[in-house]
């Protein structure tokens, strides 16, 4: 699933700014303690066809198990239309995996193939980023993990940035734990230092608002080289693979199943 630009919107607002951008996905969120989490839902519950019509994937922030609010969320707005569940404020793996358990429930339920929605832990704290590998591998349908560097920051009593040195060990924990596990790292950011963070390693970034939409789509849009980089580790994988061997060679290096898996992802992306 491609998700280079998502933009975030308030399931109450209206989406038709989000819904008119190159977005690949719009975020709609239930977490806003200002609006009735009914309203929210119900808000959300309208917007999905839409979402689905303008050629976007719809993704839902949810309130966290403890809050004991989750179960409605689902049992509201899990259709064929919902791609991915974003859990905000993830320290815990059960709670990634409380939330998968409920996904499977309403997925088989309602005729959509278990695992279909994916599942992207939010981390925003100290505690998230030292678990974020147990988060990325908690549950199969993990799609990688969101890194909310305003909230890690005063977590751990630091100034926010989005470019620089202070949150460097933060960013690089949850792209690293995100692509061993052949997640897409996504990171909560605005319009301004979209190529840095690309070249930090992150896939695609949730943006406060639409306009910086297509420049988030130009900053995490593989390059030429990478691309054929991954075609050549690709091709040499399978030429091994029918010839009998585990893992092919390639330079002065090796492509084995999980570098063909992000050679074949990039590929599809």
């Amino acid at each position: 699933m491609r998700l280079r630009s998502i933009v975030a919107v308030p399931a109450g607002d209206l989406v038709d700014a989000a819904l008119a951008s190159p977005a690949d996905a719009v975020a709609l969120t239930l977490t806003d303690a200002g609006h009735a989490v009914s309203d929210l839902r119900e808000a959300a519950r309208h917007a999905f066809p839409r979402i689905r019509e303008a050629g976007k994937r719809a993704l839902l922030f949810v309130n966290h198990p403890r809050t004991r609010l989750l179960r409605d969320d689902l049992d509201a707005l899990v259709t064929p239309d919902l791609a991915a569940v974003l859990l905000p404020h993830a320290n815990d793996p059960q709670d990634v995996r409380d939330l998968a358990v409920l996904l499977r429930e309403f997925e088989y339920t309602r005729g959509i193939e278990p695992g279909t929605v994916l599942a992207f832990p939010v981390v925003d704290s100290a505690r998230g980023v030292l678990r974020a590998p147990e988060l990325a591998s908690a549950v199969p349908r993990a799609g990688g993990l969101v890194f909310d560097s305003r909230s890690y920051a005063a977590d751990v009593g630091a100034r926010d940035e989005e470019r620089g040195d202070r949150l460097a060990y933060a960013r690089g924990a949850v792209v690293a734990a995100s692509r061993a596990y052949d997640g897409q790292p996504l990171v909560a950011a605005g319009p301004t230092e979209l190529l840095s963070l690309a070249q930090y390693g992150f896939a695609g970034a949730i943006l406060p608002g639409p306009a910086g939409a297509g420049a988030a789509n130009a900053s995490f849009r593989p390059a030429s080289a990478a691309v054929e980089a991954a075609r050549q580790k690709l091709d040499a994988y399978n030429a091994a693979r029918a010839e009998g061997a585990w893992v092919a060679r390639y330079g002065t290096g090796v492509v084995d199943a999980h570098v063909a898996r992000k050679a074949r992802a990039l590929l599809d992306g």
